[in-house]
């Protein structure tokens, strides 16, 4: 097949698993294109078998991979929608699908008004805050929603989202649902993964056998609604308690916020800071048990990714996360807004090391559920199965104009 990805070029979970879909499909031998706005967050190899299009170049890049951008101006709109065009034009692709709606869905939408039949069949995945955040906004949200009901093909990361969107966007039905995938190559438990051995002695750190503070951890891109005032006071009522230390991982605008609550409360020097890191299964197998106290997850790719490497996953019962975390089995749920509960789960877990290790095989055998080889050849169905339905022949209603902004 030919086909054609968009995706945003940030740290967040929609871009990872675009572009690991993406590399996928090439290496089974499709035709990927891969369009960004700037080359994706990470070490990106152009001999990797995808296409990649950029409209704007890295020397031009002052961008903050951290952020998620969705308001572009208008000059890198039109830059990225003429690269869609004339791949199509030369390549002749057979899909384009998208990975977060916004603002790729306003661009579908006018590849479909400028060429008609001629027209790729359009695909979109869902993946976060695009139908919390814009599906409800009275300018986006209509043209979002009509736009989705006129697609060849809609899939979503959970059924907890798949039901959102439907009742959101008042889809006809709900989308389908294709899970977030994880490389079990790449995350795995130290000792079953020789390459995160060697770069965690690489980081010069203890060996197996030498006694460690209990390590938790917290990936994310440091949104709001990544409930990082939470975040702060769970680690603080663990350190109470037992002799803990958090590391954080990624950057974002609520960093500075979550400095300064560290350093007022005194616990300064029981906080490491990673920074923006791609790979993180190296760090992720040193830790313990990872924190999520998100106010809303799709799906919690994080929360996979840790099972994968045999941390179990503290994280709030929202969204698609119980899809994923299986409370008191790979982990634990709590209410949003339950410090109290969080900090007693995390602490009896890590004083008990039995519990623990046992939690750890069940993460471990849960993320075997999501390998992306599986998951991926559900993407490849999906794709087989809209090349060979009748196509959404029209997007009657569809009006040409400003794309909203």
């Amino acid at each position: 097949m030919k086909i054609g990805m968009m995706c945003h070029s940030s740290f967040g979970g929609s871009a990872r698993i675009a572009t690991e879909l993406a590399l996928e499909l090439a290496r089974r031998g499709h035709r990927v294109h891969l369009f960004t706005r700037t080359t994706p967050f990470g070490n990106w190899d152009h001999s990797n078998g995808v296409v990649l299009h950029s409209s704007i170049p890295d020397h031009e890049n002052n961008w903050d991979p951290s952020a998620l951008y969705t308001d572009w101006p208008e000059k890198d709109y039109q830059s990225f929608l003429l690269s869609v065009l004339e791949v199509i034009a030369r390549e002749g692709l057979d899909l384009l699908h998208f990975h977060y709606a916004v603002p790729f869905v306003f661009i579908v939408k006018e590849v479909k008004e400028k060429l008609g039949e001629k027209c790729p069949l359009l695909v979109g995945t869902l993946h976060g805050s695009d139908v919390n955040e814009y599906g409800r906004d009275p300018v986006k949200g209509p043209v979002l929603a009509k736009t989705l009901r006129n697609l060849d093909g809609l899939t979503t990361v959970s059924f907890n989202y798949a039901c959102l969107a439907k009742e959101v966007l008042k889809l006809t039905k709900p989308p389908e649902i294709i899970p977030n995938f994880v490389s079990l190559s790449s995350y795995a438990p130290q000792n079953d993964n020789p390459e995160n051995s060697r770069e965690m002695e690489a980081l010069g750190e203890s060996k197996k056998g030498d006694v460690k503070r209990p390590r938790i951890v917290h990936i994310s891109n440091f949104r709001p609604i990544k409930n990082i005032d939470s975040l702060a006071r769970i680690f603080l009522g663990i350190r109470k308690r037992i002799d803990a230390e958090l590391w954080l991982v990624g950057d974002g605008q609520e960093m500075k916020k979550i400095n300064r609550l560290f350093k007022q409360n005194g616990a300064k020097n029981d906080v490491h800071y990673w920074g923006l890191q791609y790979d993180v299964a190296p760090i992720l197998v040193q830790t313990d048990l990872l924190l999520m106290p998100s106010l809303s997850e799709s799906f919690g790719l994080c929360a996979l990714e840790a099972m994968a490497c045999g941390v179990p996953v503290l994280a709030t019962h929202v969204g698609g996360l119980p899809e994923v975390v299986i409370h008191g089995k790979t982990g634990f749920l709590f209410p949003v807004g339950n410090h109290s509960l969080a900090a007693d789960l995390a602490v009896a877990l890590l004083k008990d090391r039995v519990a623990h290790r046992e939690m750890s095989k069940a993460a471990v055998r849960q993320a075997r559920n999501f390998r992306k080889e599986e998951i991926v050849s559900m993407y490849e169905d999906f794709y087989d199965r809209v090349l060979h339905k009748p196509r959404v022949r029209s997007c009657l209603g569809w009006s040409s104009g400003t794309i909203p902004t």
